[in-house]
């Protein structure tokens, strides 16, 4: 696998878009990532092909024409010239991009003969994180790197669907028994506390108090939540995973929630699938930030604001257990993380 070939497995593993270009010296993907829309030149310096100052600035003009109504911040164009002298092209490309300007264009040299990357000192030197795996398939002489790929699945998620549908079962049973928020009717039905957990030992609570919901509110802002973000999540997991990852991100928040009300001896009771949904959001935030892209649409950035939207609300409502959130946030993103060793963590 020559060194155009390698590049280009990079970004077909990445699902970039393919962009048709007339020649066979270049090849062209795009990628929409944090409001930014990103071109991805590859080309071949060879035969009858030079690098010119005249040619990147008719690329751009040619993009200004074809995209100016695209709902863009900047367009940014990343040139990889791969060429067997470096030193030949190095001074006319090593300049500041103009930022200001609605479309930048980056150039990187890949030098062919040292299979390395050379970013001119002017230069941007990251875009969309992208370099460090350049790196590393350029280092790899016998093809043996394999970058982690990001596939959507065509499947119903189905189990998001049961999910919610047994929330919404157990909350209209146990509001034909007795009501939802109801104290001794929660503690019947499996609600969660420190002292029903850890002093008799009823351990079941944990799991069973995910599946119960205080009132109607909480329920229809949780099953919505779980609709919005699971659906996506599902999509890009295996089933197998997708349900370890919403049933331990439910059981560790519950467990570690109920840890600290013991250690400041509270007694308070907790249900609901808050801390399976934030393993959900837990687990797209590692997996935005591991596969440089968004999952389902949501970016890293995106999962972020929302956690920390969540936890200034939950500081403003006592009701809300921010420990429960926060527990099983990090444990879906720690679980997430550890699918992604395998490196088949987003694969059907």
């Amino acid at each position: 696998m020559n060194t155009f070939e390698k590049i280009c497995n990079l970004f077909d593993n990445y699902n970039y878009q393919i962009i048709q270009t007339n020649t066979n010296d270049i090849k062209t993907y795009s990628t929409y990532s944090h409001s930014n829309l990103y071109l991805i030149n590859i080309v071949t310096m060879n035969n009858p092909y030079t690098y010119s100052k005249d040619r990147i600035d008719q690329f751009r003009s040619r993009v200004d024409k074809q995209l100016n109504n695209i709902n863009a911040n900047k367009i940014i164009i990343l040139n990889l010239l791969i060429t067997d002298d470096s030193s030949n092209i190095y001074d006319d490309i090593n300049y500041t991009p103009d930022f200001e300007e609605h479309i930048i264009d980056v150039n990187w040299i890949i030098d062919n003969n040292e299979e390395k990357l050379i970013i001119p000192s002017m230069q941007m030197n990251d875009v969309i994180g992208i370099q460090k795996n350049l790196k590393k398939i350029l280092k790899d002489n016998n093809n043996g790197y394999k970058i982690k790929k990001v596939q959507k699945n065509n499947d119903k998620p189905y189990l998001t669907y049961i999910f919610i549908a047994i929330n919404v079962l157990v909350w209209i049973y146990m509001e034909i028994n007795g009501g939802s928020t109801d104290i001794y009717n929660l503690i019947r039905f499996g609600s969660v506390d420190s002292y029903s957990v850890f002093i008799k030992g009823e351990y079941y609570r944990i799991i069973t108090s995910m599946f119960i919901h205080i009132g109607i509110s909480h329920l229809i802002f949780n099953c919505f939540a779980l609709y919005i973000f699971g659906t996506r999540m599902e999509r890009y997991m295996k089933k197998w995973k997708y349900l370890l990852l919403y049933m331990m991100s439910g059981i560790l928040g519950g467990l570690i929630s109920i840890t600290v009300d013991l250690l400041n001896n509270r007694a308070v009771i907790s249900a609901g699938a808050s801390g399976a949904i934030y393993g959900i959001l837990g687990a797209i935030l590692v997996y935005s930030r591991i596969y440089k892209r968004e999952v389902g649409g949501l970016s890293y950035y995106t999962i972020l604001i929302m956690l920390i939207a969540g936890i200034a609300f939950g500081f403003m409502d006592s009701s809300i257990s921010n420990i429960a959130h926060l527990g099983g946030f990090v444990s879906g993103g720690l679980i997430a993380f550890l699918y992604s060793l395998t490196n088949k963590g987003l694969e059907k």
